[in-house]
């Protein structure tokens, strides 16, 4: 159909294939078109007509279009933008293509978020806040009669600012008179149905509602609390509810009752709209975070010890064995309660931190750090903070911080420093940093922010061999993501491998990601022979 390289519509070069799925495939293409300096790299979708029934086809064209004219009259920074002509039509090998054109989101699906974090769970305060961001999203589709139908943490992305983006309209519906009157005469619909256990049972007969958004929504939160998808969750054998709250104990229970209320089988036990949930998220909010003064866990089994210790006392035991026990109850009280609030207050610090208030971010890690002193990522966090303000000394004090903690990241970050410094440049301290966060780092991620910055080294200290092996090593792990291929070109031309540079710098967006050793290869040596 399409292919690398291609100009489509005499605007959109396709630079790289991203996916494919039921309905088609997913290309990046640059705007060439674009009235800014830089060319906007934006997502084009295309509709596969070959992966359905002749029956299905009309239908898979209807959602597709749909999708273009919700996205294009939605304007909203949690929805990808459409622009009005996003949508359109091409003619190849005697077949219609239809393609829609649309904002290409910087950032990761929850889903992948949450697997790269090993599944574990979110804190009850990230999870407030990514809820009222999906509620307010939800609110703009239904003040304009629509409602999703397909929320899974696959269809959310997050954003490098924490912002959280929907995603997936092929599967919206709109509310009309029409439709009520279909509802009432119990007609069949499209039906859309999640086998991972975020369809409510009204959709899967095809009578979908728009709290049938708010199911979906709360079974999607459950999975982020627990780290389990649905599907795998028991069921009330009397009910059908979900039994997931022993895997999410510490979370408070006016948000536990408000996530069972959003999945209650029947859409008219469900919360009756958006500004309803909000209203109560927003009573929630005040408590995040002190949920553990109010629950049962083990932060709150300082009083049983002390009522142990009062009873014992009374009975004329010593009074320096009675101390020494008080003072090591309270010590071992003190030790759960102050991780399990230095906890707390490090994700606060993340959620300040990704909505820019400095401040306050920088004084919940400073909180998390003194309740718990050995704490590598309130230190890493911290750092990023500094790093962010641009006070590279204050980030640097801090990264070492946690390194002493063996935080990978850290080791990733400072080298990084090191690495691009002006006036300070020391690539052999770098390099090392690399290699030491590269035997403790066990996730796939960060193994291929490593390898990469390792490559940077190596290119730096002229170590071309090395920094191919580097590279190729990252690539392996992740090979769709560019900075790799990026800092691959240079050294393959500096190997003298001209077709490697070639391929390299063909997934290389050049136009919209900027690095150091790139730009300054491009400069010098590169640009012409890209263009050429």
């Amino acid at each position: 159909m399409l292919s690398i390289g291609m100009l489509v519509q005499n605007r959109y070069r396709i630079v790289e294939k991203l996916g494919s799925g039921g309905f088609g495939e997913v290309f990046a293409v640059r705007d060439e078109k674009s009235c800014h300096k830089v060319k906007f790299i934006k997502v084009l979708k295309v509709l596969n007509l070959e992966n359905f029934p002749p029956s299905e086809k009309d239908k898979a064209i209807a959602l597709f279009q749909r999708e273009a004219k919700v996205l294009s009259h939605l304007n909203h920074p949690g929805i990808p933008k459409v622009e009005p002509d996003g949508y359109f039509t091409i003619e190849a090998d005697r077949e219609t293509i239809h393609c829609l054109v649309m904002e290409k989101i910087a950032g990761e699906n929850l889903l992948t978020w949450l697997k790269q974090r090993d599944n574990q769970p979110i804190a009850s305060s990230l999870a407030i806040d990514w809820l009222k961001q999906l509620l307010e999203i939800l609110q703009k589709l239904h003040q304009n009669h629509y409602f999703h139908r397909d929320i899974k943490p696959e269809n959310i992305m997050v954003k490098p600012d924490g912002k959280l983006v929907l995603i997936d309209f092929g599967g919206v519906r709109q509310i009309n008179n029409t439709y009520l009157v279909k509802l009432g005469e119990d007609a069949e619909h499209t039906r859309l149905m999640s086998p991972q256990g975020y369809t409510p049972i009204e959709q899967m007969n095809g009578k979908a509602v728009p709290q049938s958004d708010f199911f979906a929504l709360g079974r999607t939160m459950v999975h982020l609390l627990t780290g389990i998808v649905p599907i795998n969750l028991p069921e009330n054998e009397t009910n059908g509810d979900l039994i997931w709250r022993d895997r999410a104990s510490e979370i408070p229970d006016k948000l536990a009752d408000l996530l069972d209320e959003m999945m209650a089988l029947f859409p008219r036990e469900r919360p009756s709209s958006n500004e309803v949930i909000l209203s109560r998220l927003n009573d929630l909010e005040s408590l995040a975070g002190l949920e553990y003064l109010e629950s049962g866990d083990p932060a709150g089994k300082v009083i049983p010890f002390k009522d142990i210790i009062t009873e014992k006392l009374l009975k004329g035991q010593k009074a320096i064995a009675s101390v020494i026990l008080l003072l090591t109850a309270l010590a071992i009280g003190w030790y759960f309660a102050s991780n399990k609030l230095a906890i707390e207050m490090n994700q606060r610090g993340i959620i300040y931190h990704r909505s820019q208030q400095f401040n306050r971010a920088k004084n919940s890690y400073q909180i998390a750090i003194l309740l718990k002193s050995d704490y590598g990522q309130a230190y890493y966090n911290l750092g990023s903070l500094y790093e962010d303000q641009n006070d590279i000394a204050s980030a640097i004090r801090e990264y070492e911080q946690a390194i002493k903690y063996k935080n990978p990241s850290a080791y990733n970050n400072l080298g990084r420093l090191y690495l691009l410094e002006q006036g300070k440049q020391d690539c052999q301290r770098a390099a090392f940093l690399f290699l030491e966060g590269l035997k403790i780092a066990t996730k796939y991620a960060g193994k291929y922010g490593l390898l990469t910055n390792l490559g940077r080294a190596q290119l730096c200290l002229e170590q071309y061999e090395n920094a191919e092996e580097y590279l190729e090593e990252a690539i392996a792990i992740s090979s769709d993501r560019p900075e790799a291929y990026c800092i691959l070109a240079p050294v393959m031309e500096r190997l003298r491998d001209a077709s490697g540079t070639k391929d390299a710098l063909e997934k290389c967006p050049i136009d919209s990601i900027s690095l150091p050793e790139l730009d300054h290869w491009l400069k010098e040596k590169g640009r012409q022979a890209y263009q050429d």
